[in-house]
């Protein structure tokens, strides 16, 4: 096509009816009016036929078709293999959702646990009763120990309770 470089593509196209309807419409105008074109058209198009005559389509036998399928199948699943572990999180090959669900339990139960008994220390209130006698003696050391500053202040109202009894002036 010397004349007419802009329609090249079309006129490959339109030989093997690739064509979309508006292109064709726009070609056809111009075939109508560009002899040339026309020309080469036909041409081409008998070219063609007698190329499909003369060499019919090639035919696959049943091995190599498989052969052919197999080989494009596992090449497909070595590129979706290779852009799955390019995609692949850092946490895929470490946590699994048997793991995840694991924890999640987890916390439930503790929280769950802290909830109902609260975080603060529940301690036991006993009564000296309920100790033995060593222990008896141990916890009244425990609340002499506790209670000295008290003692020893009720020890000085005494000795001034003492002091104005007698009438003294002087303590």
């Amino acid at each position: 096509m010397k004349h007419c470089g802009k329609w090249q593509e079309t006129l490959w196209l339109d030989v093997h009816g690739e064509l979309s309807p508006q292109v064709r419409l726009e070609w056809e105008k111009h075939l109508e009016g560009c002899r040339p074109c026309y020309q080469e058209r036909t041409q081409l198009l008998h070219l063609l036929k007698n190329v499909n005559e003369a060499m019919p389509d090639p035919s696959l036998s049943h091995e190599d078709a498989d052969a052919l399928y197999h080989a494009i199948t596992g090449k497909m699943k070595e590129e979706h293999r290779g852009k799955a572990r390019r995609r692949k999180s850092f946490f895929d090959g470490y946590i699994k959702p048997i793991h995840a669900l694991a924890a999640c339990c987890l916390l439930i139960v503790v929280f769950g646990w802290f909830g109902i008994k609260g975080f603060q220390q529940t301690t036991r209130i006993g009564t000296v009763s309920d100790l033995g006698v060593k222990e008896q003696l141990i916890a009244t050391d425990m609340d002499l120990l506790q209670n000295l500053e008290l003692l020893e202040e009720m020890d000085t109202l005494e000795k001034l309770d003492q002091v104005m009894e007698k009438g003294e002036t002087t303590i």
